[in-house]
């Protein structure tokens, strides 16, 4: 890739005028925030709490994270589109200084707020007037018990840079220092590998000499970083050991899946046994289907068995060249069933160019979405003219679609949902892409849909199942007090494998290092909630295809943003994940798909 950012054409990149018309606004935005932060701390330093007053810090917490978020998403948007230009460096480095600031003055405020009483903060929270705040402030009265004393949490709050150090290392290394042979792709041309090309072009290419030769390099790359990129994910776990037991938290998990941020971002709210649940379910039942699966690739392919280079691969290969004006098209219709209304707020992403597609050098890797206070959000989703390129685009305007609504419903505070609901929308996105292609096409591509599908249950489950397991034995072994080494990371790693894959991929070198490929394990326990999501939207397929109706209570939840706790949503869809009914029902579907495949090609 030889094309620099200013040689991307104006159609495929987004519109950032409409958050700041140049550096000026932003630096008068950056000025603003100093000057809240100020007046705030005049203001809460002396009130004393009752309803009204607490509803008057309560909008200006909400202003202040409105502006924060806006000084901080236009940074990481043009940080995003060239991360060497030494200007977007400069911007999103001030903009973590801001957000620095906001952390430290959020925790002074939080630590006042924390001196009421338990019942206090509950009767708050019940209160009518305080109703929009209910499940912040019910979360702030159970945290009491959690927090340290006040200048041990400040101290925590100014050292905030130093403690995620650990994930600035991994991805300052994967993205800046790593070097990767380049290989040719299935055209010859000169692919560059990164371990966000592989996991998103590479393993889903249906040439299997791509793929091998991008693994090996892959893998060939990786090896100089393996006791460094161990050394920084031990630190992270261990911080979190740590913290954990500073805290008085029962186990690191228990307070990884209870501990909301200073910003209000939610925490899971579910115990231990919930994660722990998710996880056997998708172990024991989820792995002998892609087995199958993987057998049945074997078997059509004339292979004894797969290389773990292949596990992604799809069984029918689509190699039509998908233009973006068919992704225009395709996605509005996709989502008709919501709607006429839903359908413009889509179809908007593309006319008002929320939507950066193109690709360049120092681009950033990945695909996220990104909504900004007051404006739309914004998708970064480069794009490569393939069908899944096509999927991943849906899949992150699925997450726009989700923020605009919750924004124009609810306060700043609940404009952000947990992770446990957030994949929802936008896997059910992808499932309405599916069933809008398959109903308009013929037979042959069906059998293309339902391998497309497969990625994503392969991506979502599969994945992010084998990266929430690793975290799950990995921090077992923390607590207990056992060291780990680059040894132990590559001998818990290939165990999962194992257990997952039994004798149908061969675990080729490198398997052992599949930790080293990603950015998740310096989130949390992040990964689990992915499984979480794509089971509810999931279900709902299963129900859409059965003819039900539930596109209009769908709208209503997705209006509540973070108002009410994830598992409540899903309830009021009649979706109660806390049985493993769901997780067996979403599984029983990945089985369906594999059974259509298996019909097709006897």
């Amino acid at each position: 890739m030889s094309v620099r950012r200013q040689d991307i054409r104006e159609e495929e990149v987004w519109n950032l005028q409409d958050i700041f018309k140049n550096e000026d606004e932003f630096q008068q935005a950056v000025e603003l925030i100093d000057h809240t932060i100020e007046q705030m701390r005049e203001n809460t330093e002396k009130m004393e709490w009752n309803e009204s007053r607490l509803m008057q810090y309560l909008h200006a917490r909400d202003a202040l994270l409105e502006q924060c978020n806006r000084v901080m998403g236009y940074a990481m948007l043009r940080f995003s589109e060239d991360g060497t230009d030494p200007i977007h460096q400069a911007l999103f480095a001030r903009a973590r200084n801001v957000r620095m600031k906001v952390e430290e003055q959020l925790t002074r405020e939080r630590d006042g707020l924390l001196k009421l009483s338990q019942e206090t903060l509950h009767r708050f929270a019940e209160s009518e007037e305080c109703k929009s705040y209910q499940l912040f402030l019910r979360e702030l009265a159970e945290s009491k018990a959690h927090v340290l004393h006040p200048e041990v949490e400040h101290t925590l709050a100014v050292l905030g840079d130093v403690l995620s150090s650990p994930s600035t290392l991994y991805r300052t290394t994967t993205g800046a220092d790593m070097r990767f042979a380049l290989v040719a792709d299935e055209q010859g041309q000169e692919f560059a590998v990164t371990p966000f090309s592989v996991l998103i072009r590479a393993e889903s290419s249906t040439d299997k000499e791509f793929r091998q030769r991008a693994y090996k390099s892959l893998v060939a790359g990786l090896k100089p970083y393996h006791h460094t990129l161990a050394m920084s994910l031990v630190t992270e776990i261990q911080k979190n050991v740590t913290l954990a037991k500073l805290r008085g938290y029962s186990s690191t998990a228990d307070m990884l899946l209870h501990q909301s941020t200073t910003f209000g971002d939610w925490a899971d709210q579910v115990p231990v046994s919930f994660f722990e649940r998710v996880l056997n379910v998708f172990m024991k039942e989820l792995a002998p289907q892609m087995r199958r699966y993987a057998r049945l690739r074997s078997r059509v392919w004339g292979m004894e068995r797969l290389h773990f280079w292949d596990v992604k691969a799809p069984l029918v290969a689509h190699s039509e060249h998908v233009p973006f004006s068919t992704v225009t098209k395709s996605i509005p219709e996709a989502v008709s069933p919501l709607g006429k209304d839903y359908q413009k707020l889509i179809e908007r992403a593309f006319y008002e160019r929320w939507i950066y597609r193109g690709d360049n050098i120092g681009a950033l890797q990945g695909a996220y979405c990104y909504p900004i206070a007051g404006v739309h959000p914004y998708v970064f989703a480069p794009y490569h003219h393939t069908l899944y390129d096509m999927f991943i685009v849906a899949h992150e305007l699925g997450h726009a679609g989700h923020a605009v609504l919750a924004a124009e419903h609810q306060v700043q505070q609940n404009r952000s949902s947990s992770r446990l609901f957030v994949e929802a929308p936008s896997t059910f996105h992808e499932h309405l892409l599916a069933h809008y292609l398959r109903s308009s096409h013929g037979e042959q591509a069906v059998a293309e849909i339902h391998s497309m599908q497969l990625l994503t249950f392969h991506h979502n489950f599969v994945t992010h199942l084998i990266e929430a397991e690793l975290l799950r034995r990995l921090y077992r072994l923390a607590d207990e007090g056992q060291p780990l080494t680059a040894g132990v990371l590559d001998t818990v790693q290939l165990d999962i494998l194992k257990d997952f894959w039994g004798d149908s991929v061969h675990l080729d070198e490198g398997a052992e290092m599949t930790w080293m490929r990603q950015a998740h394990y310096y989130s949390g326990l992040y990964p689990y909630t992915y499984a979480v999501g794509l089971t509810a939207s999931t279900v709902l397929a299963a129900r859409l295809e059965r003819g039900e109706n539930v596109m209009t209570n769908w709208l209503e939840i997705l209006k509540l943003g973070g108002s009410v706790h994830a598992l409540d949503a899903f309830q009021r869809m009649d979706i109660d994940m806390n049985t493993e009914q769901p997780f067996q029902e979403a599984i029983s579907y990945v089985g369906k798909r594999i059974d259509d495949l298996e019909n097709l090609y006897p």
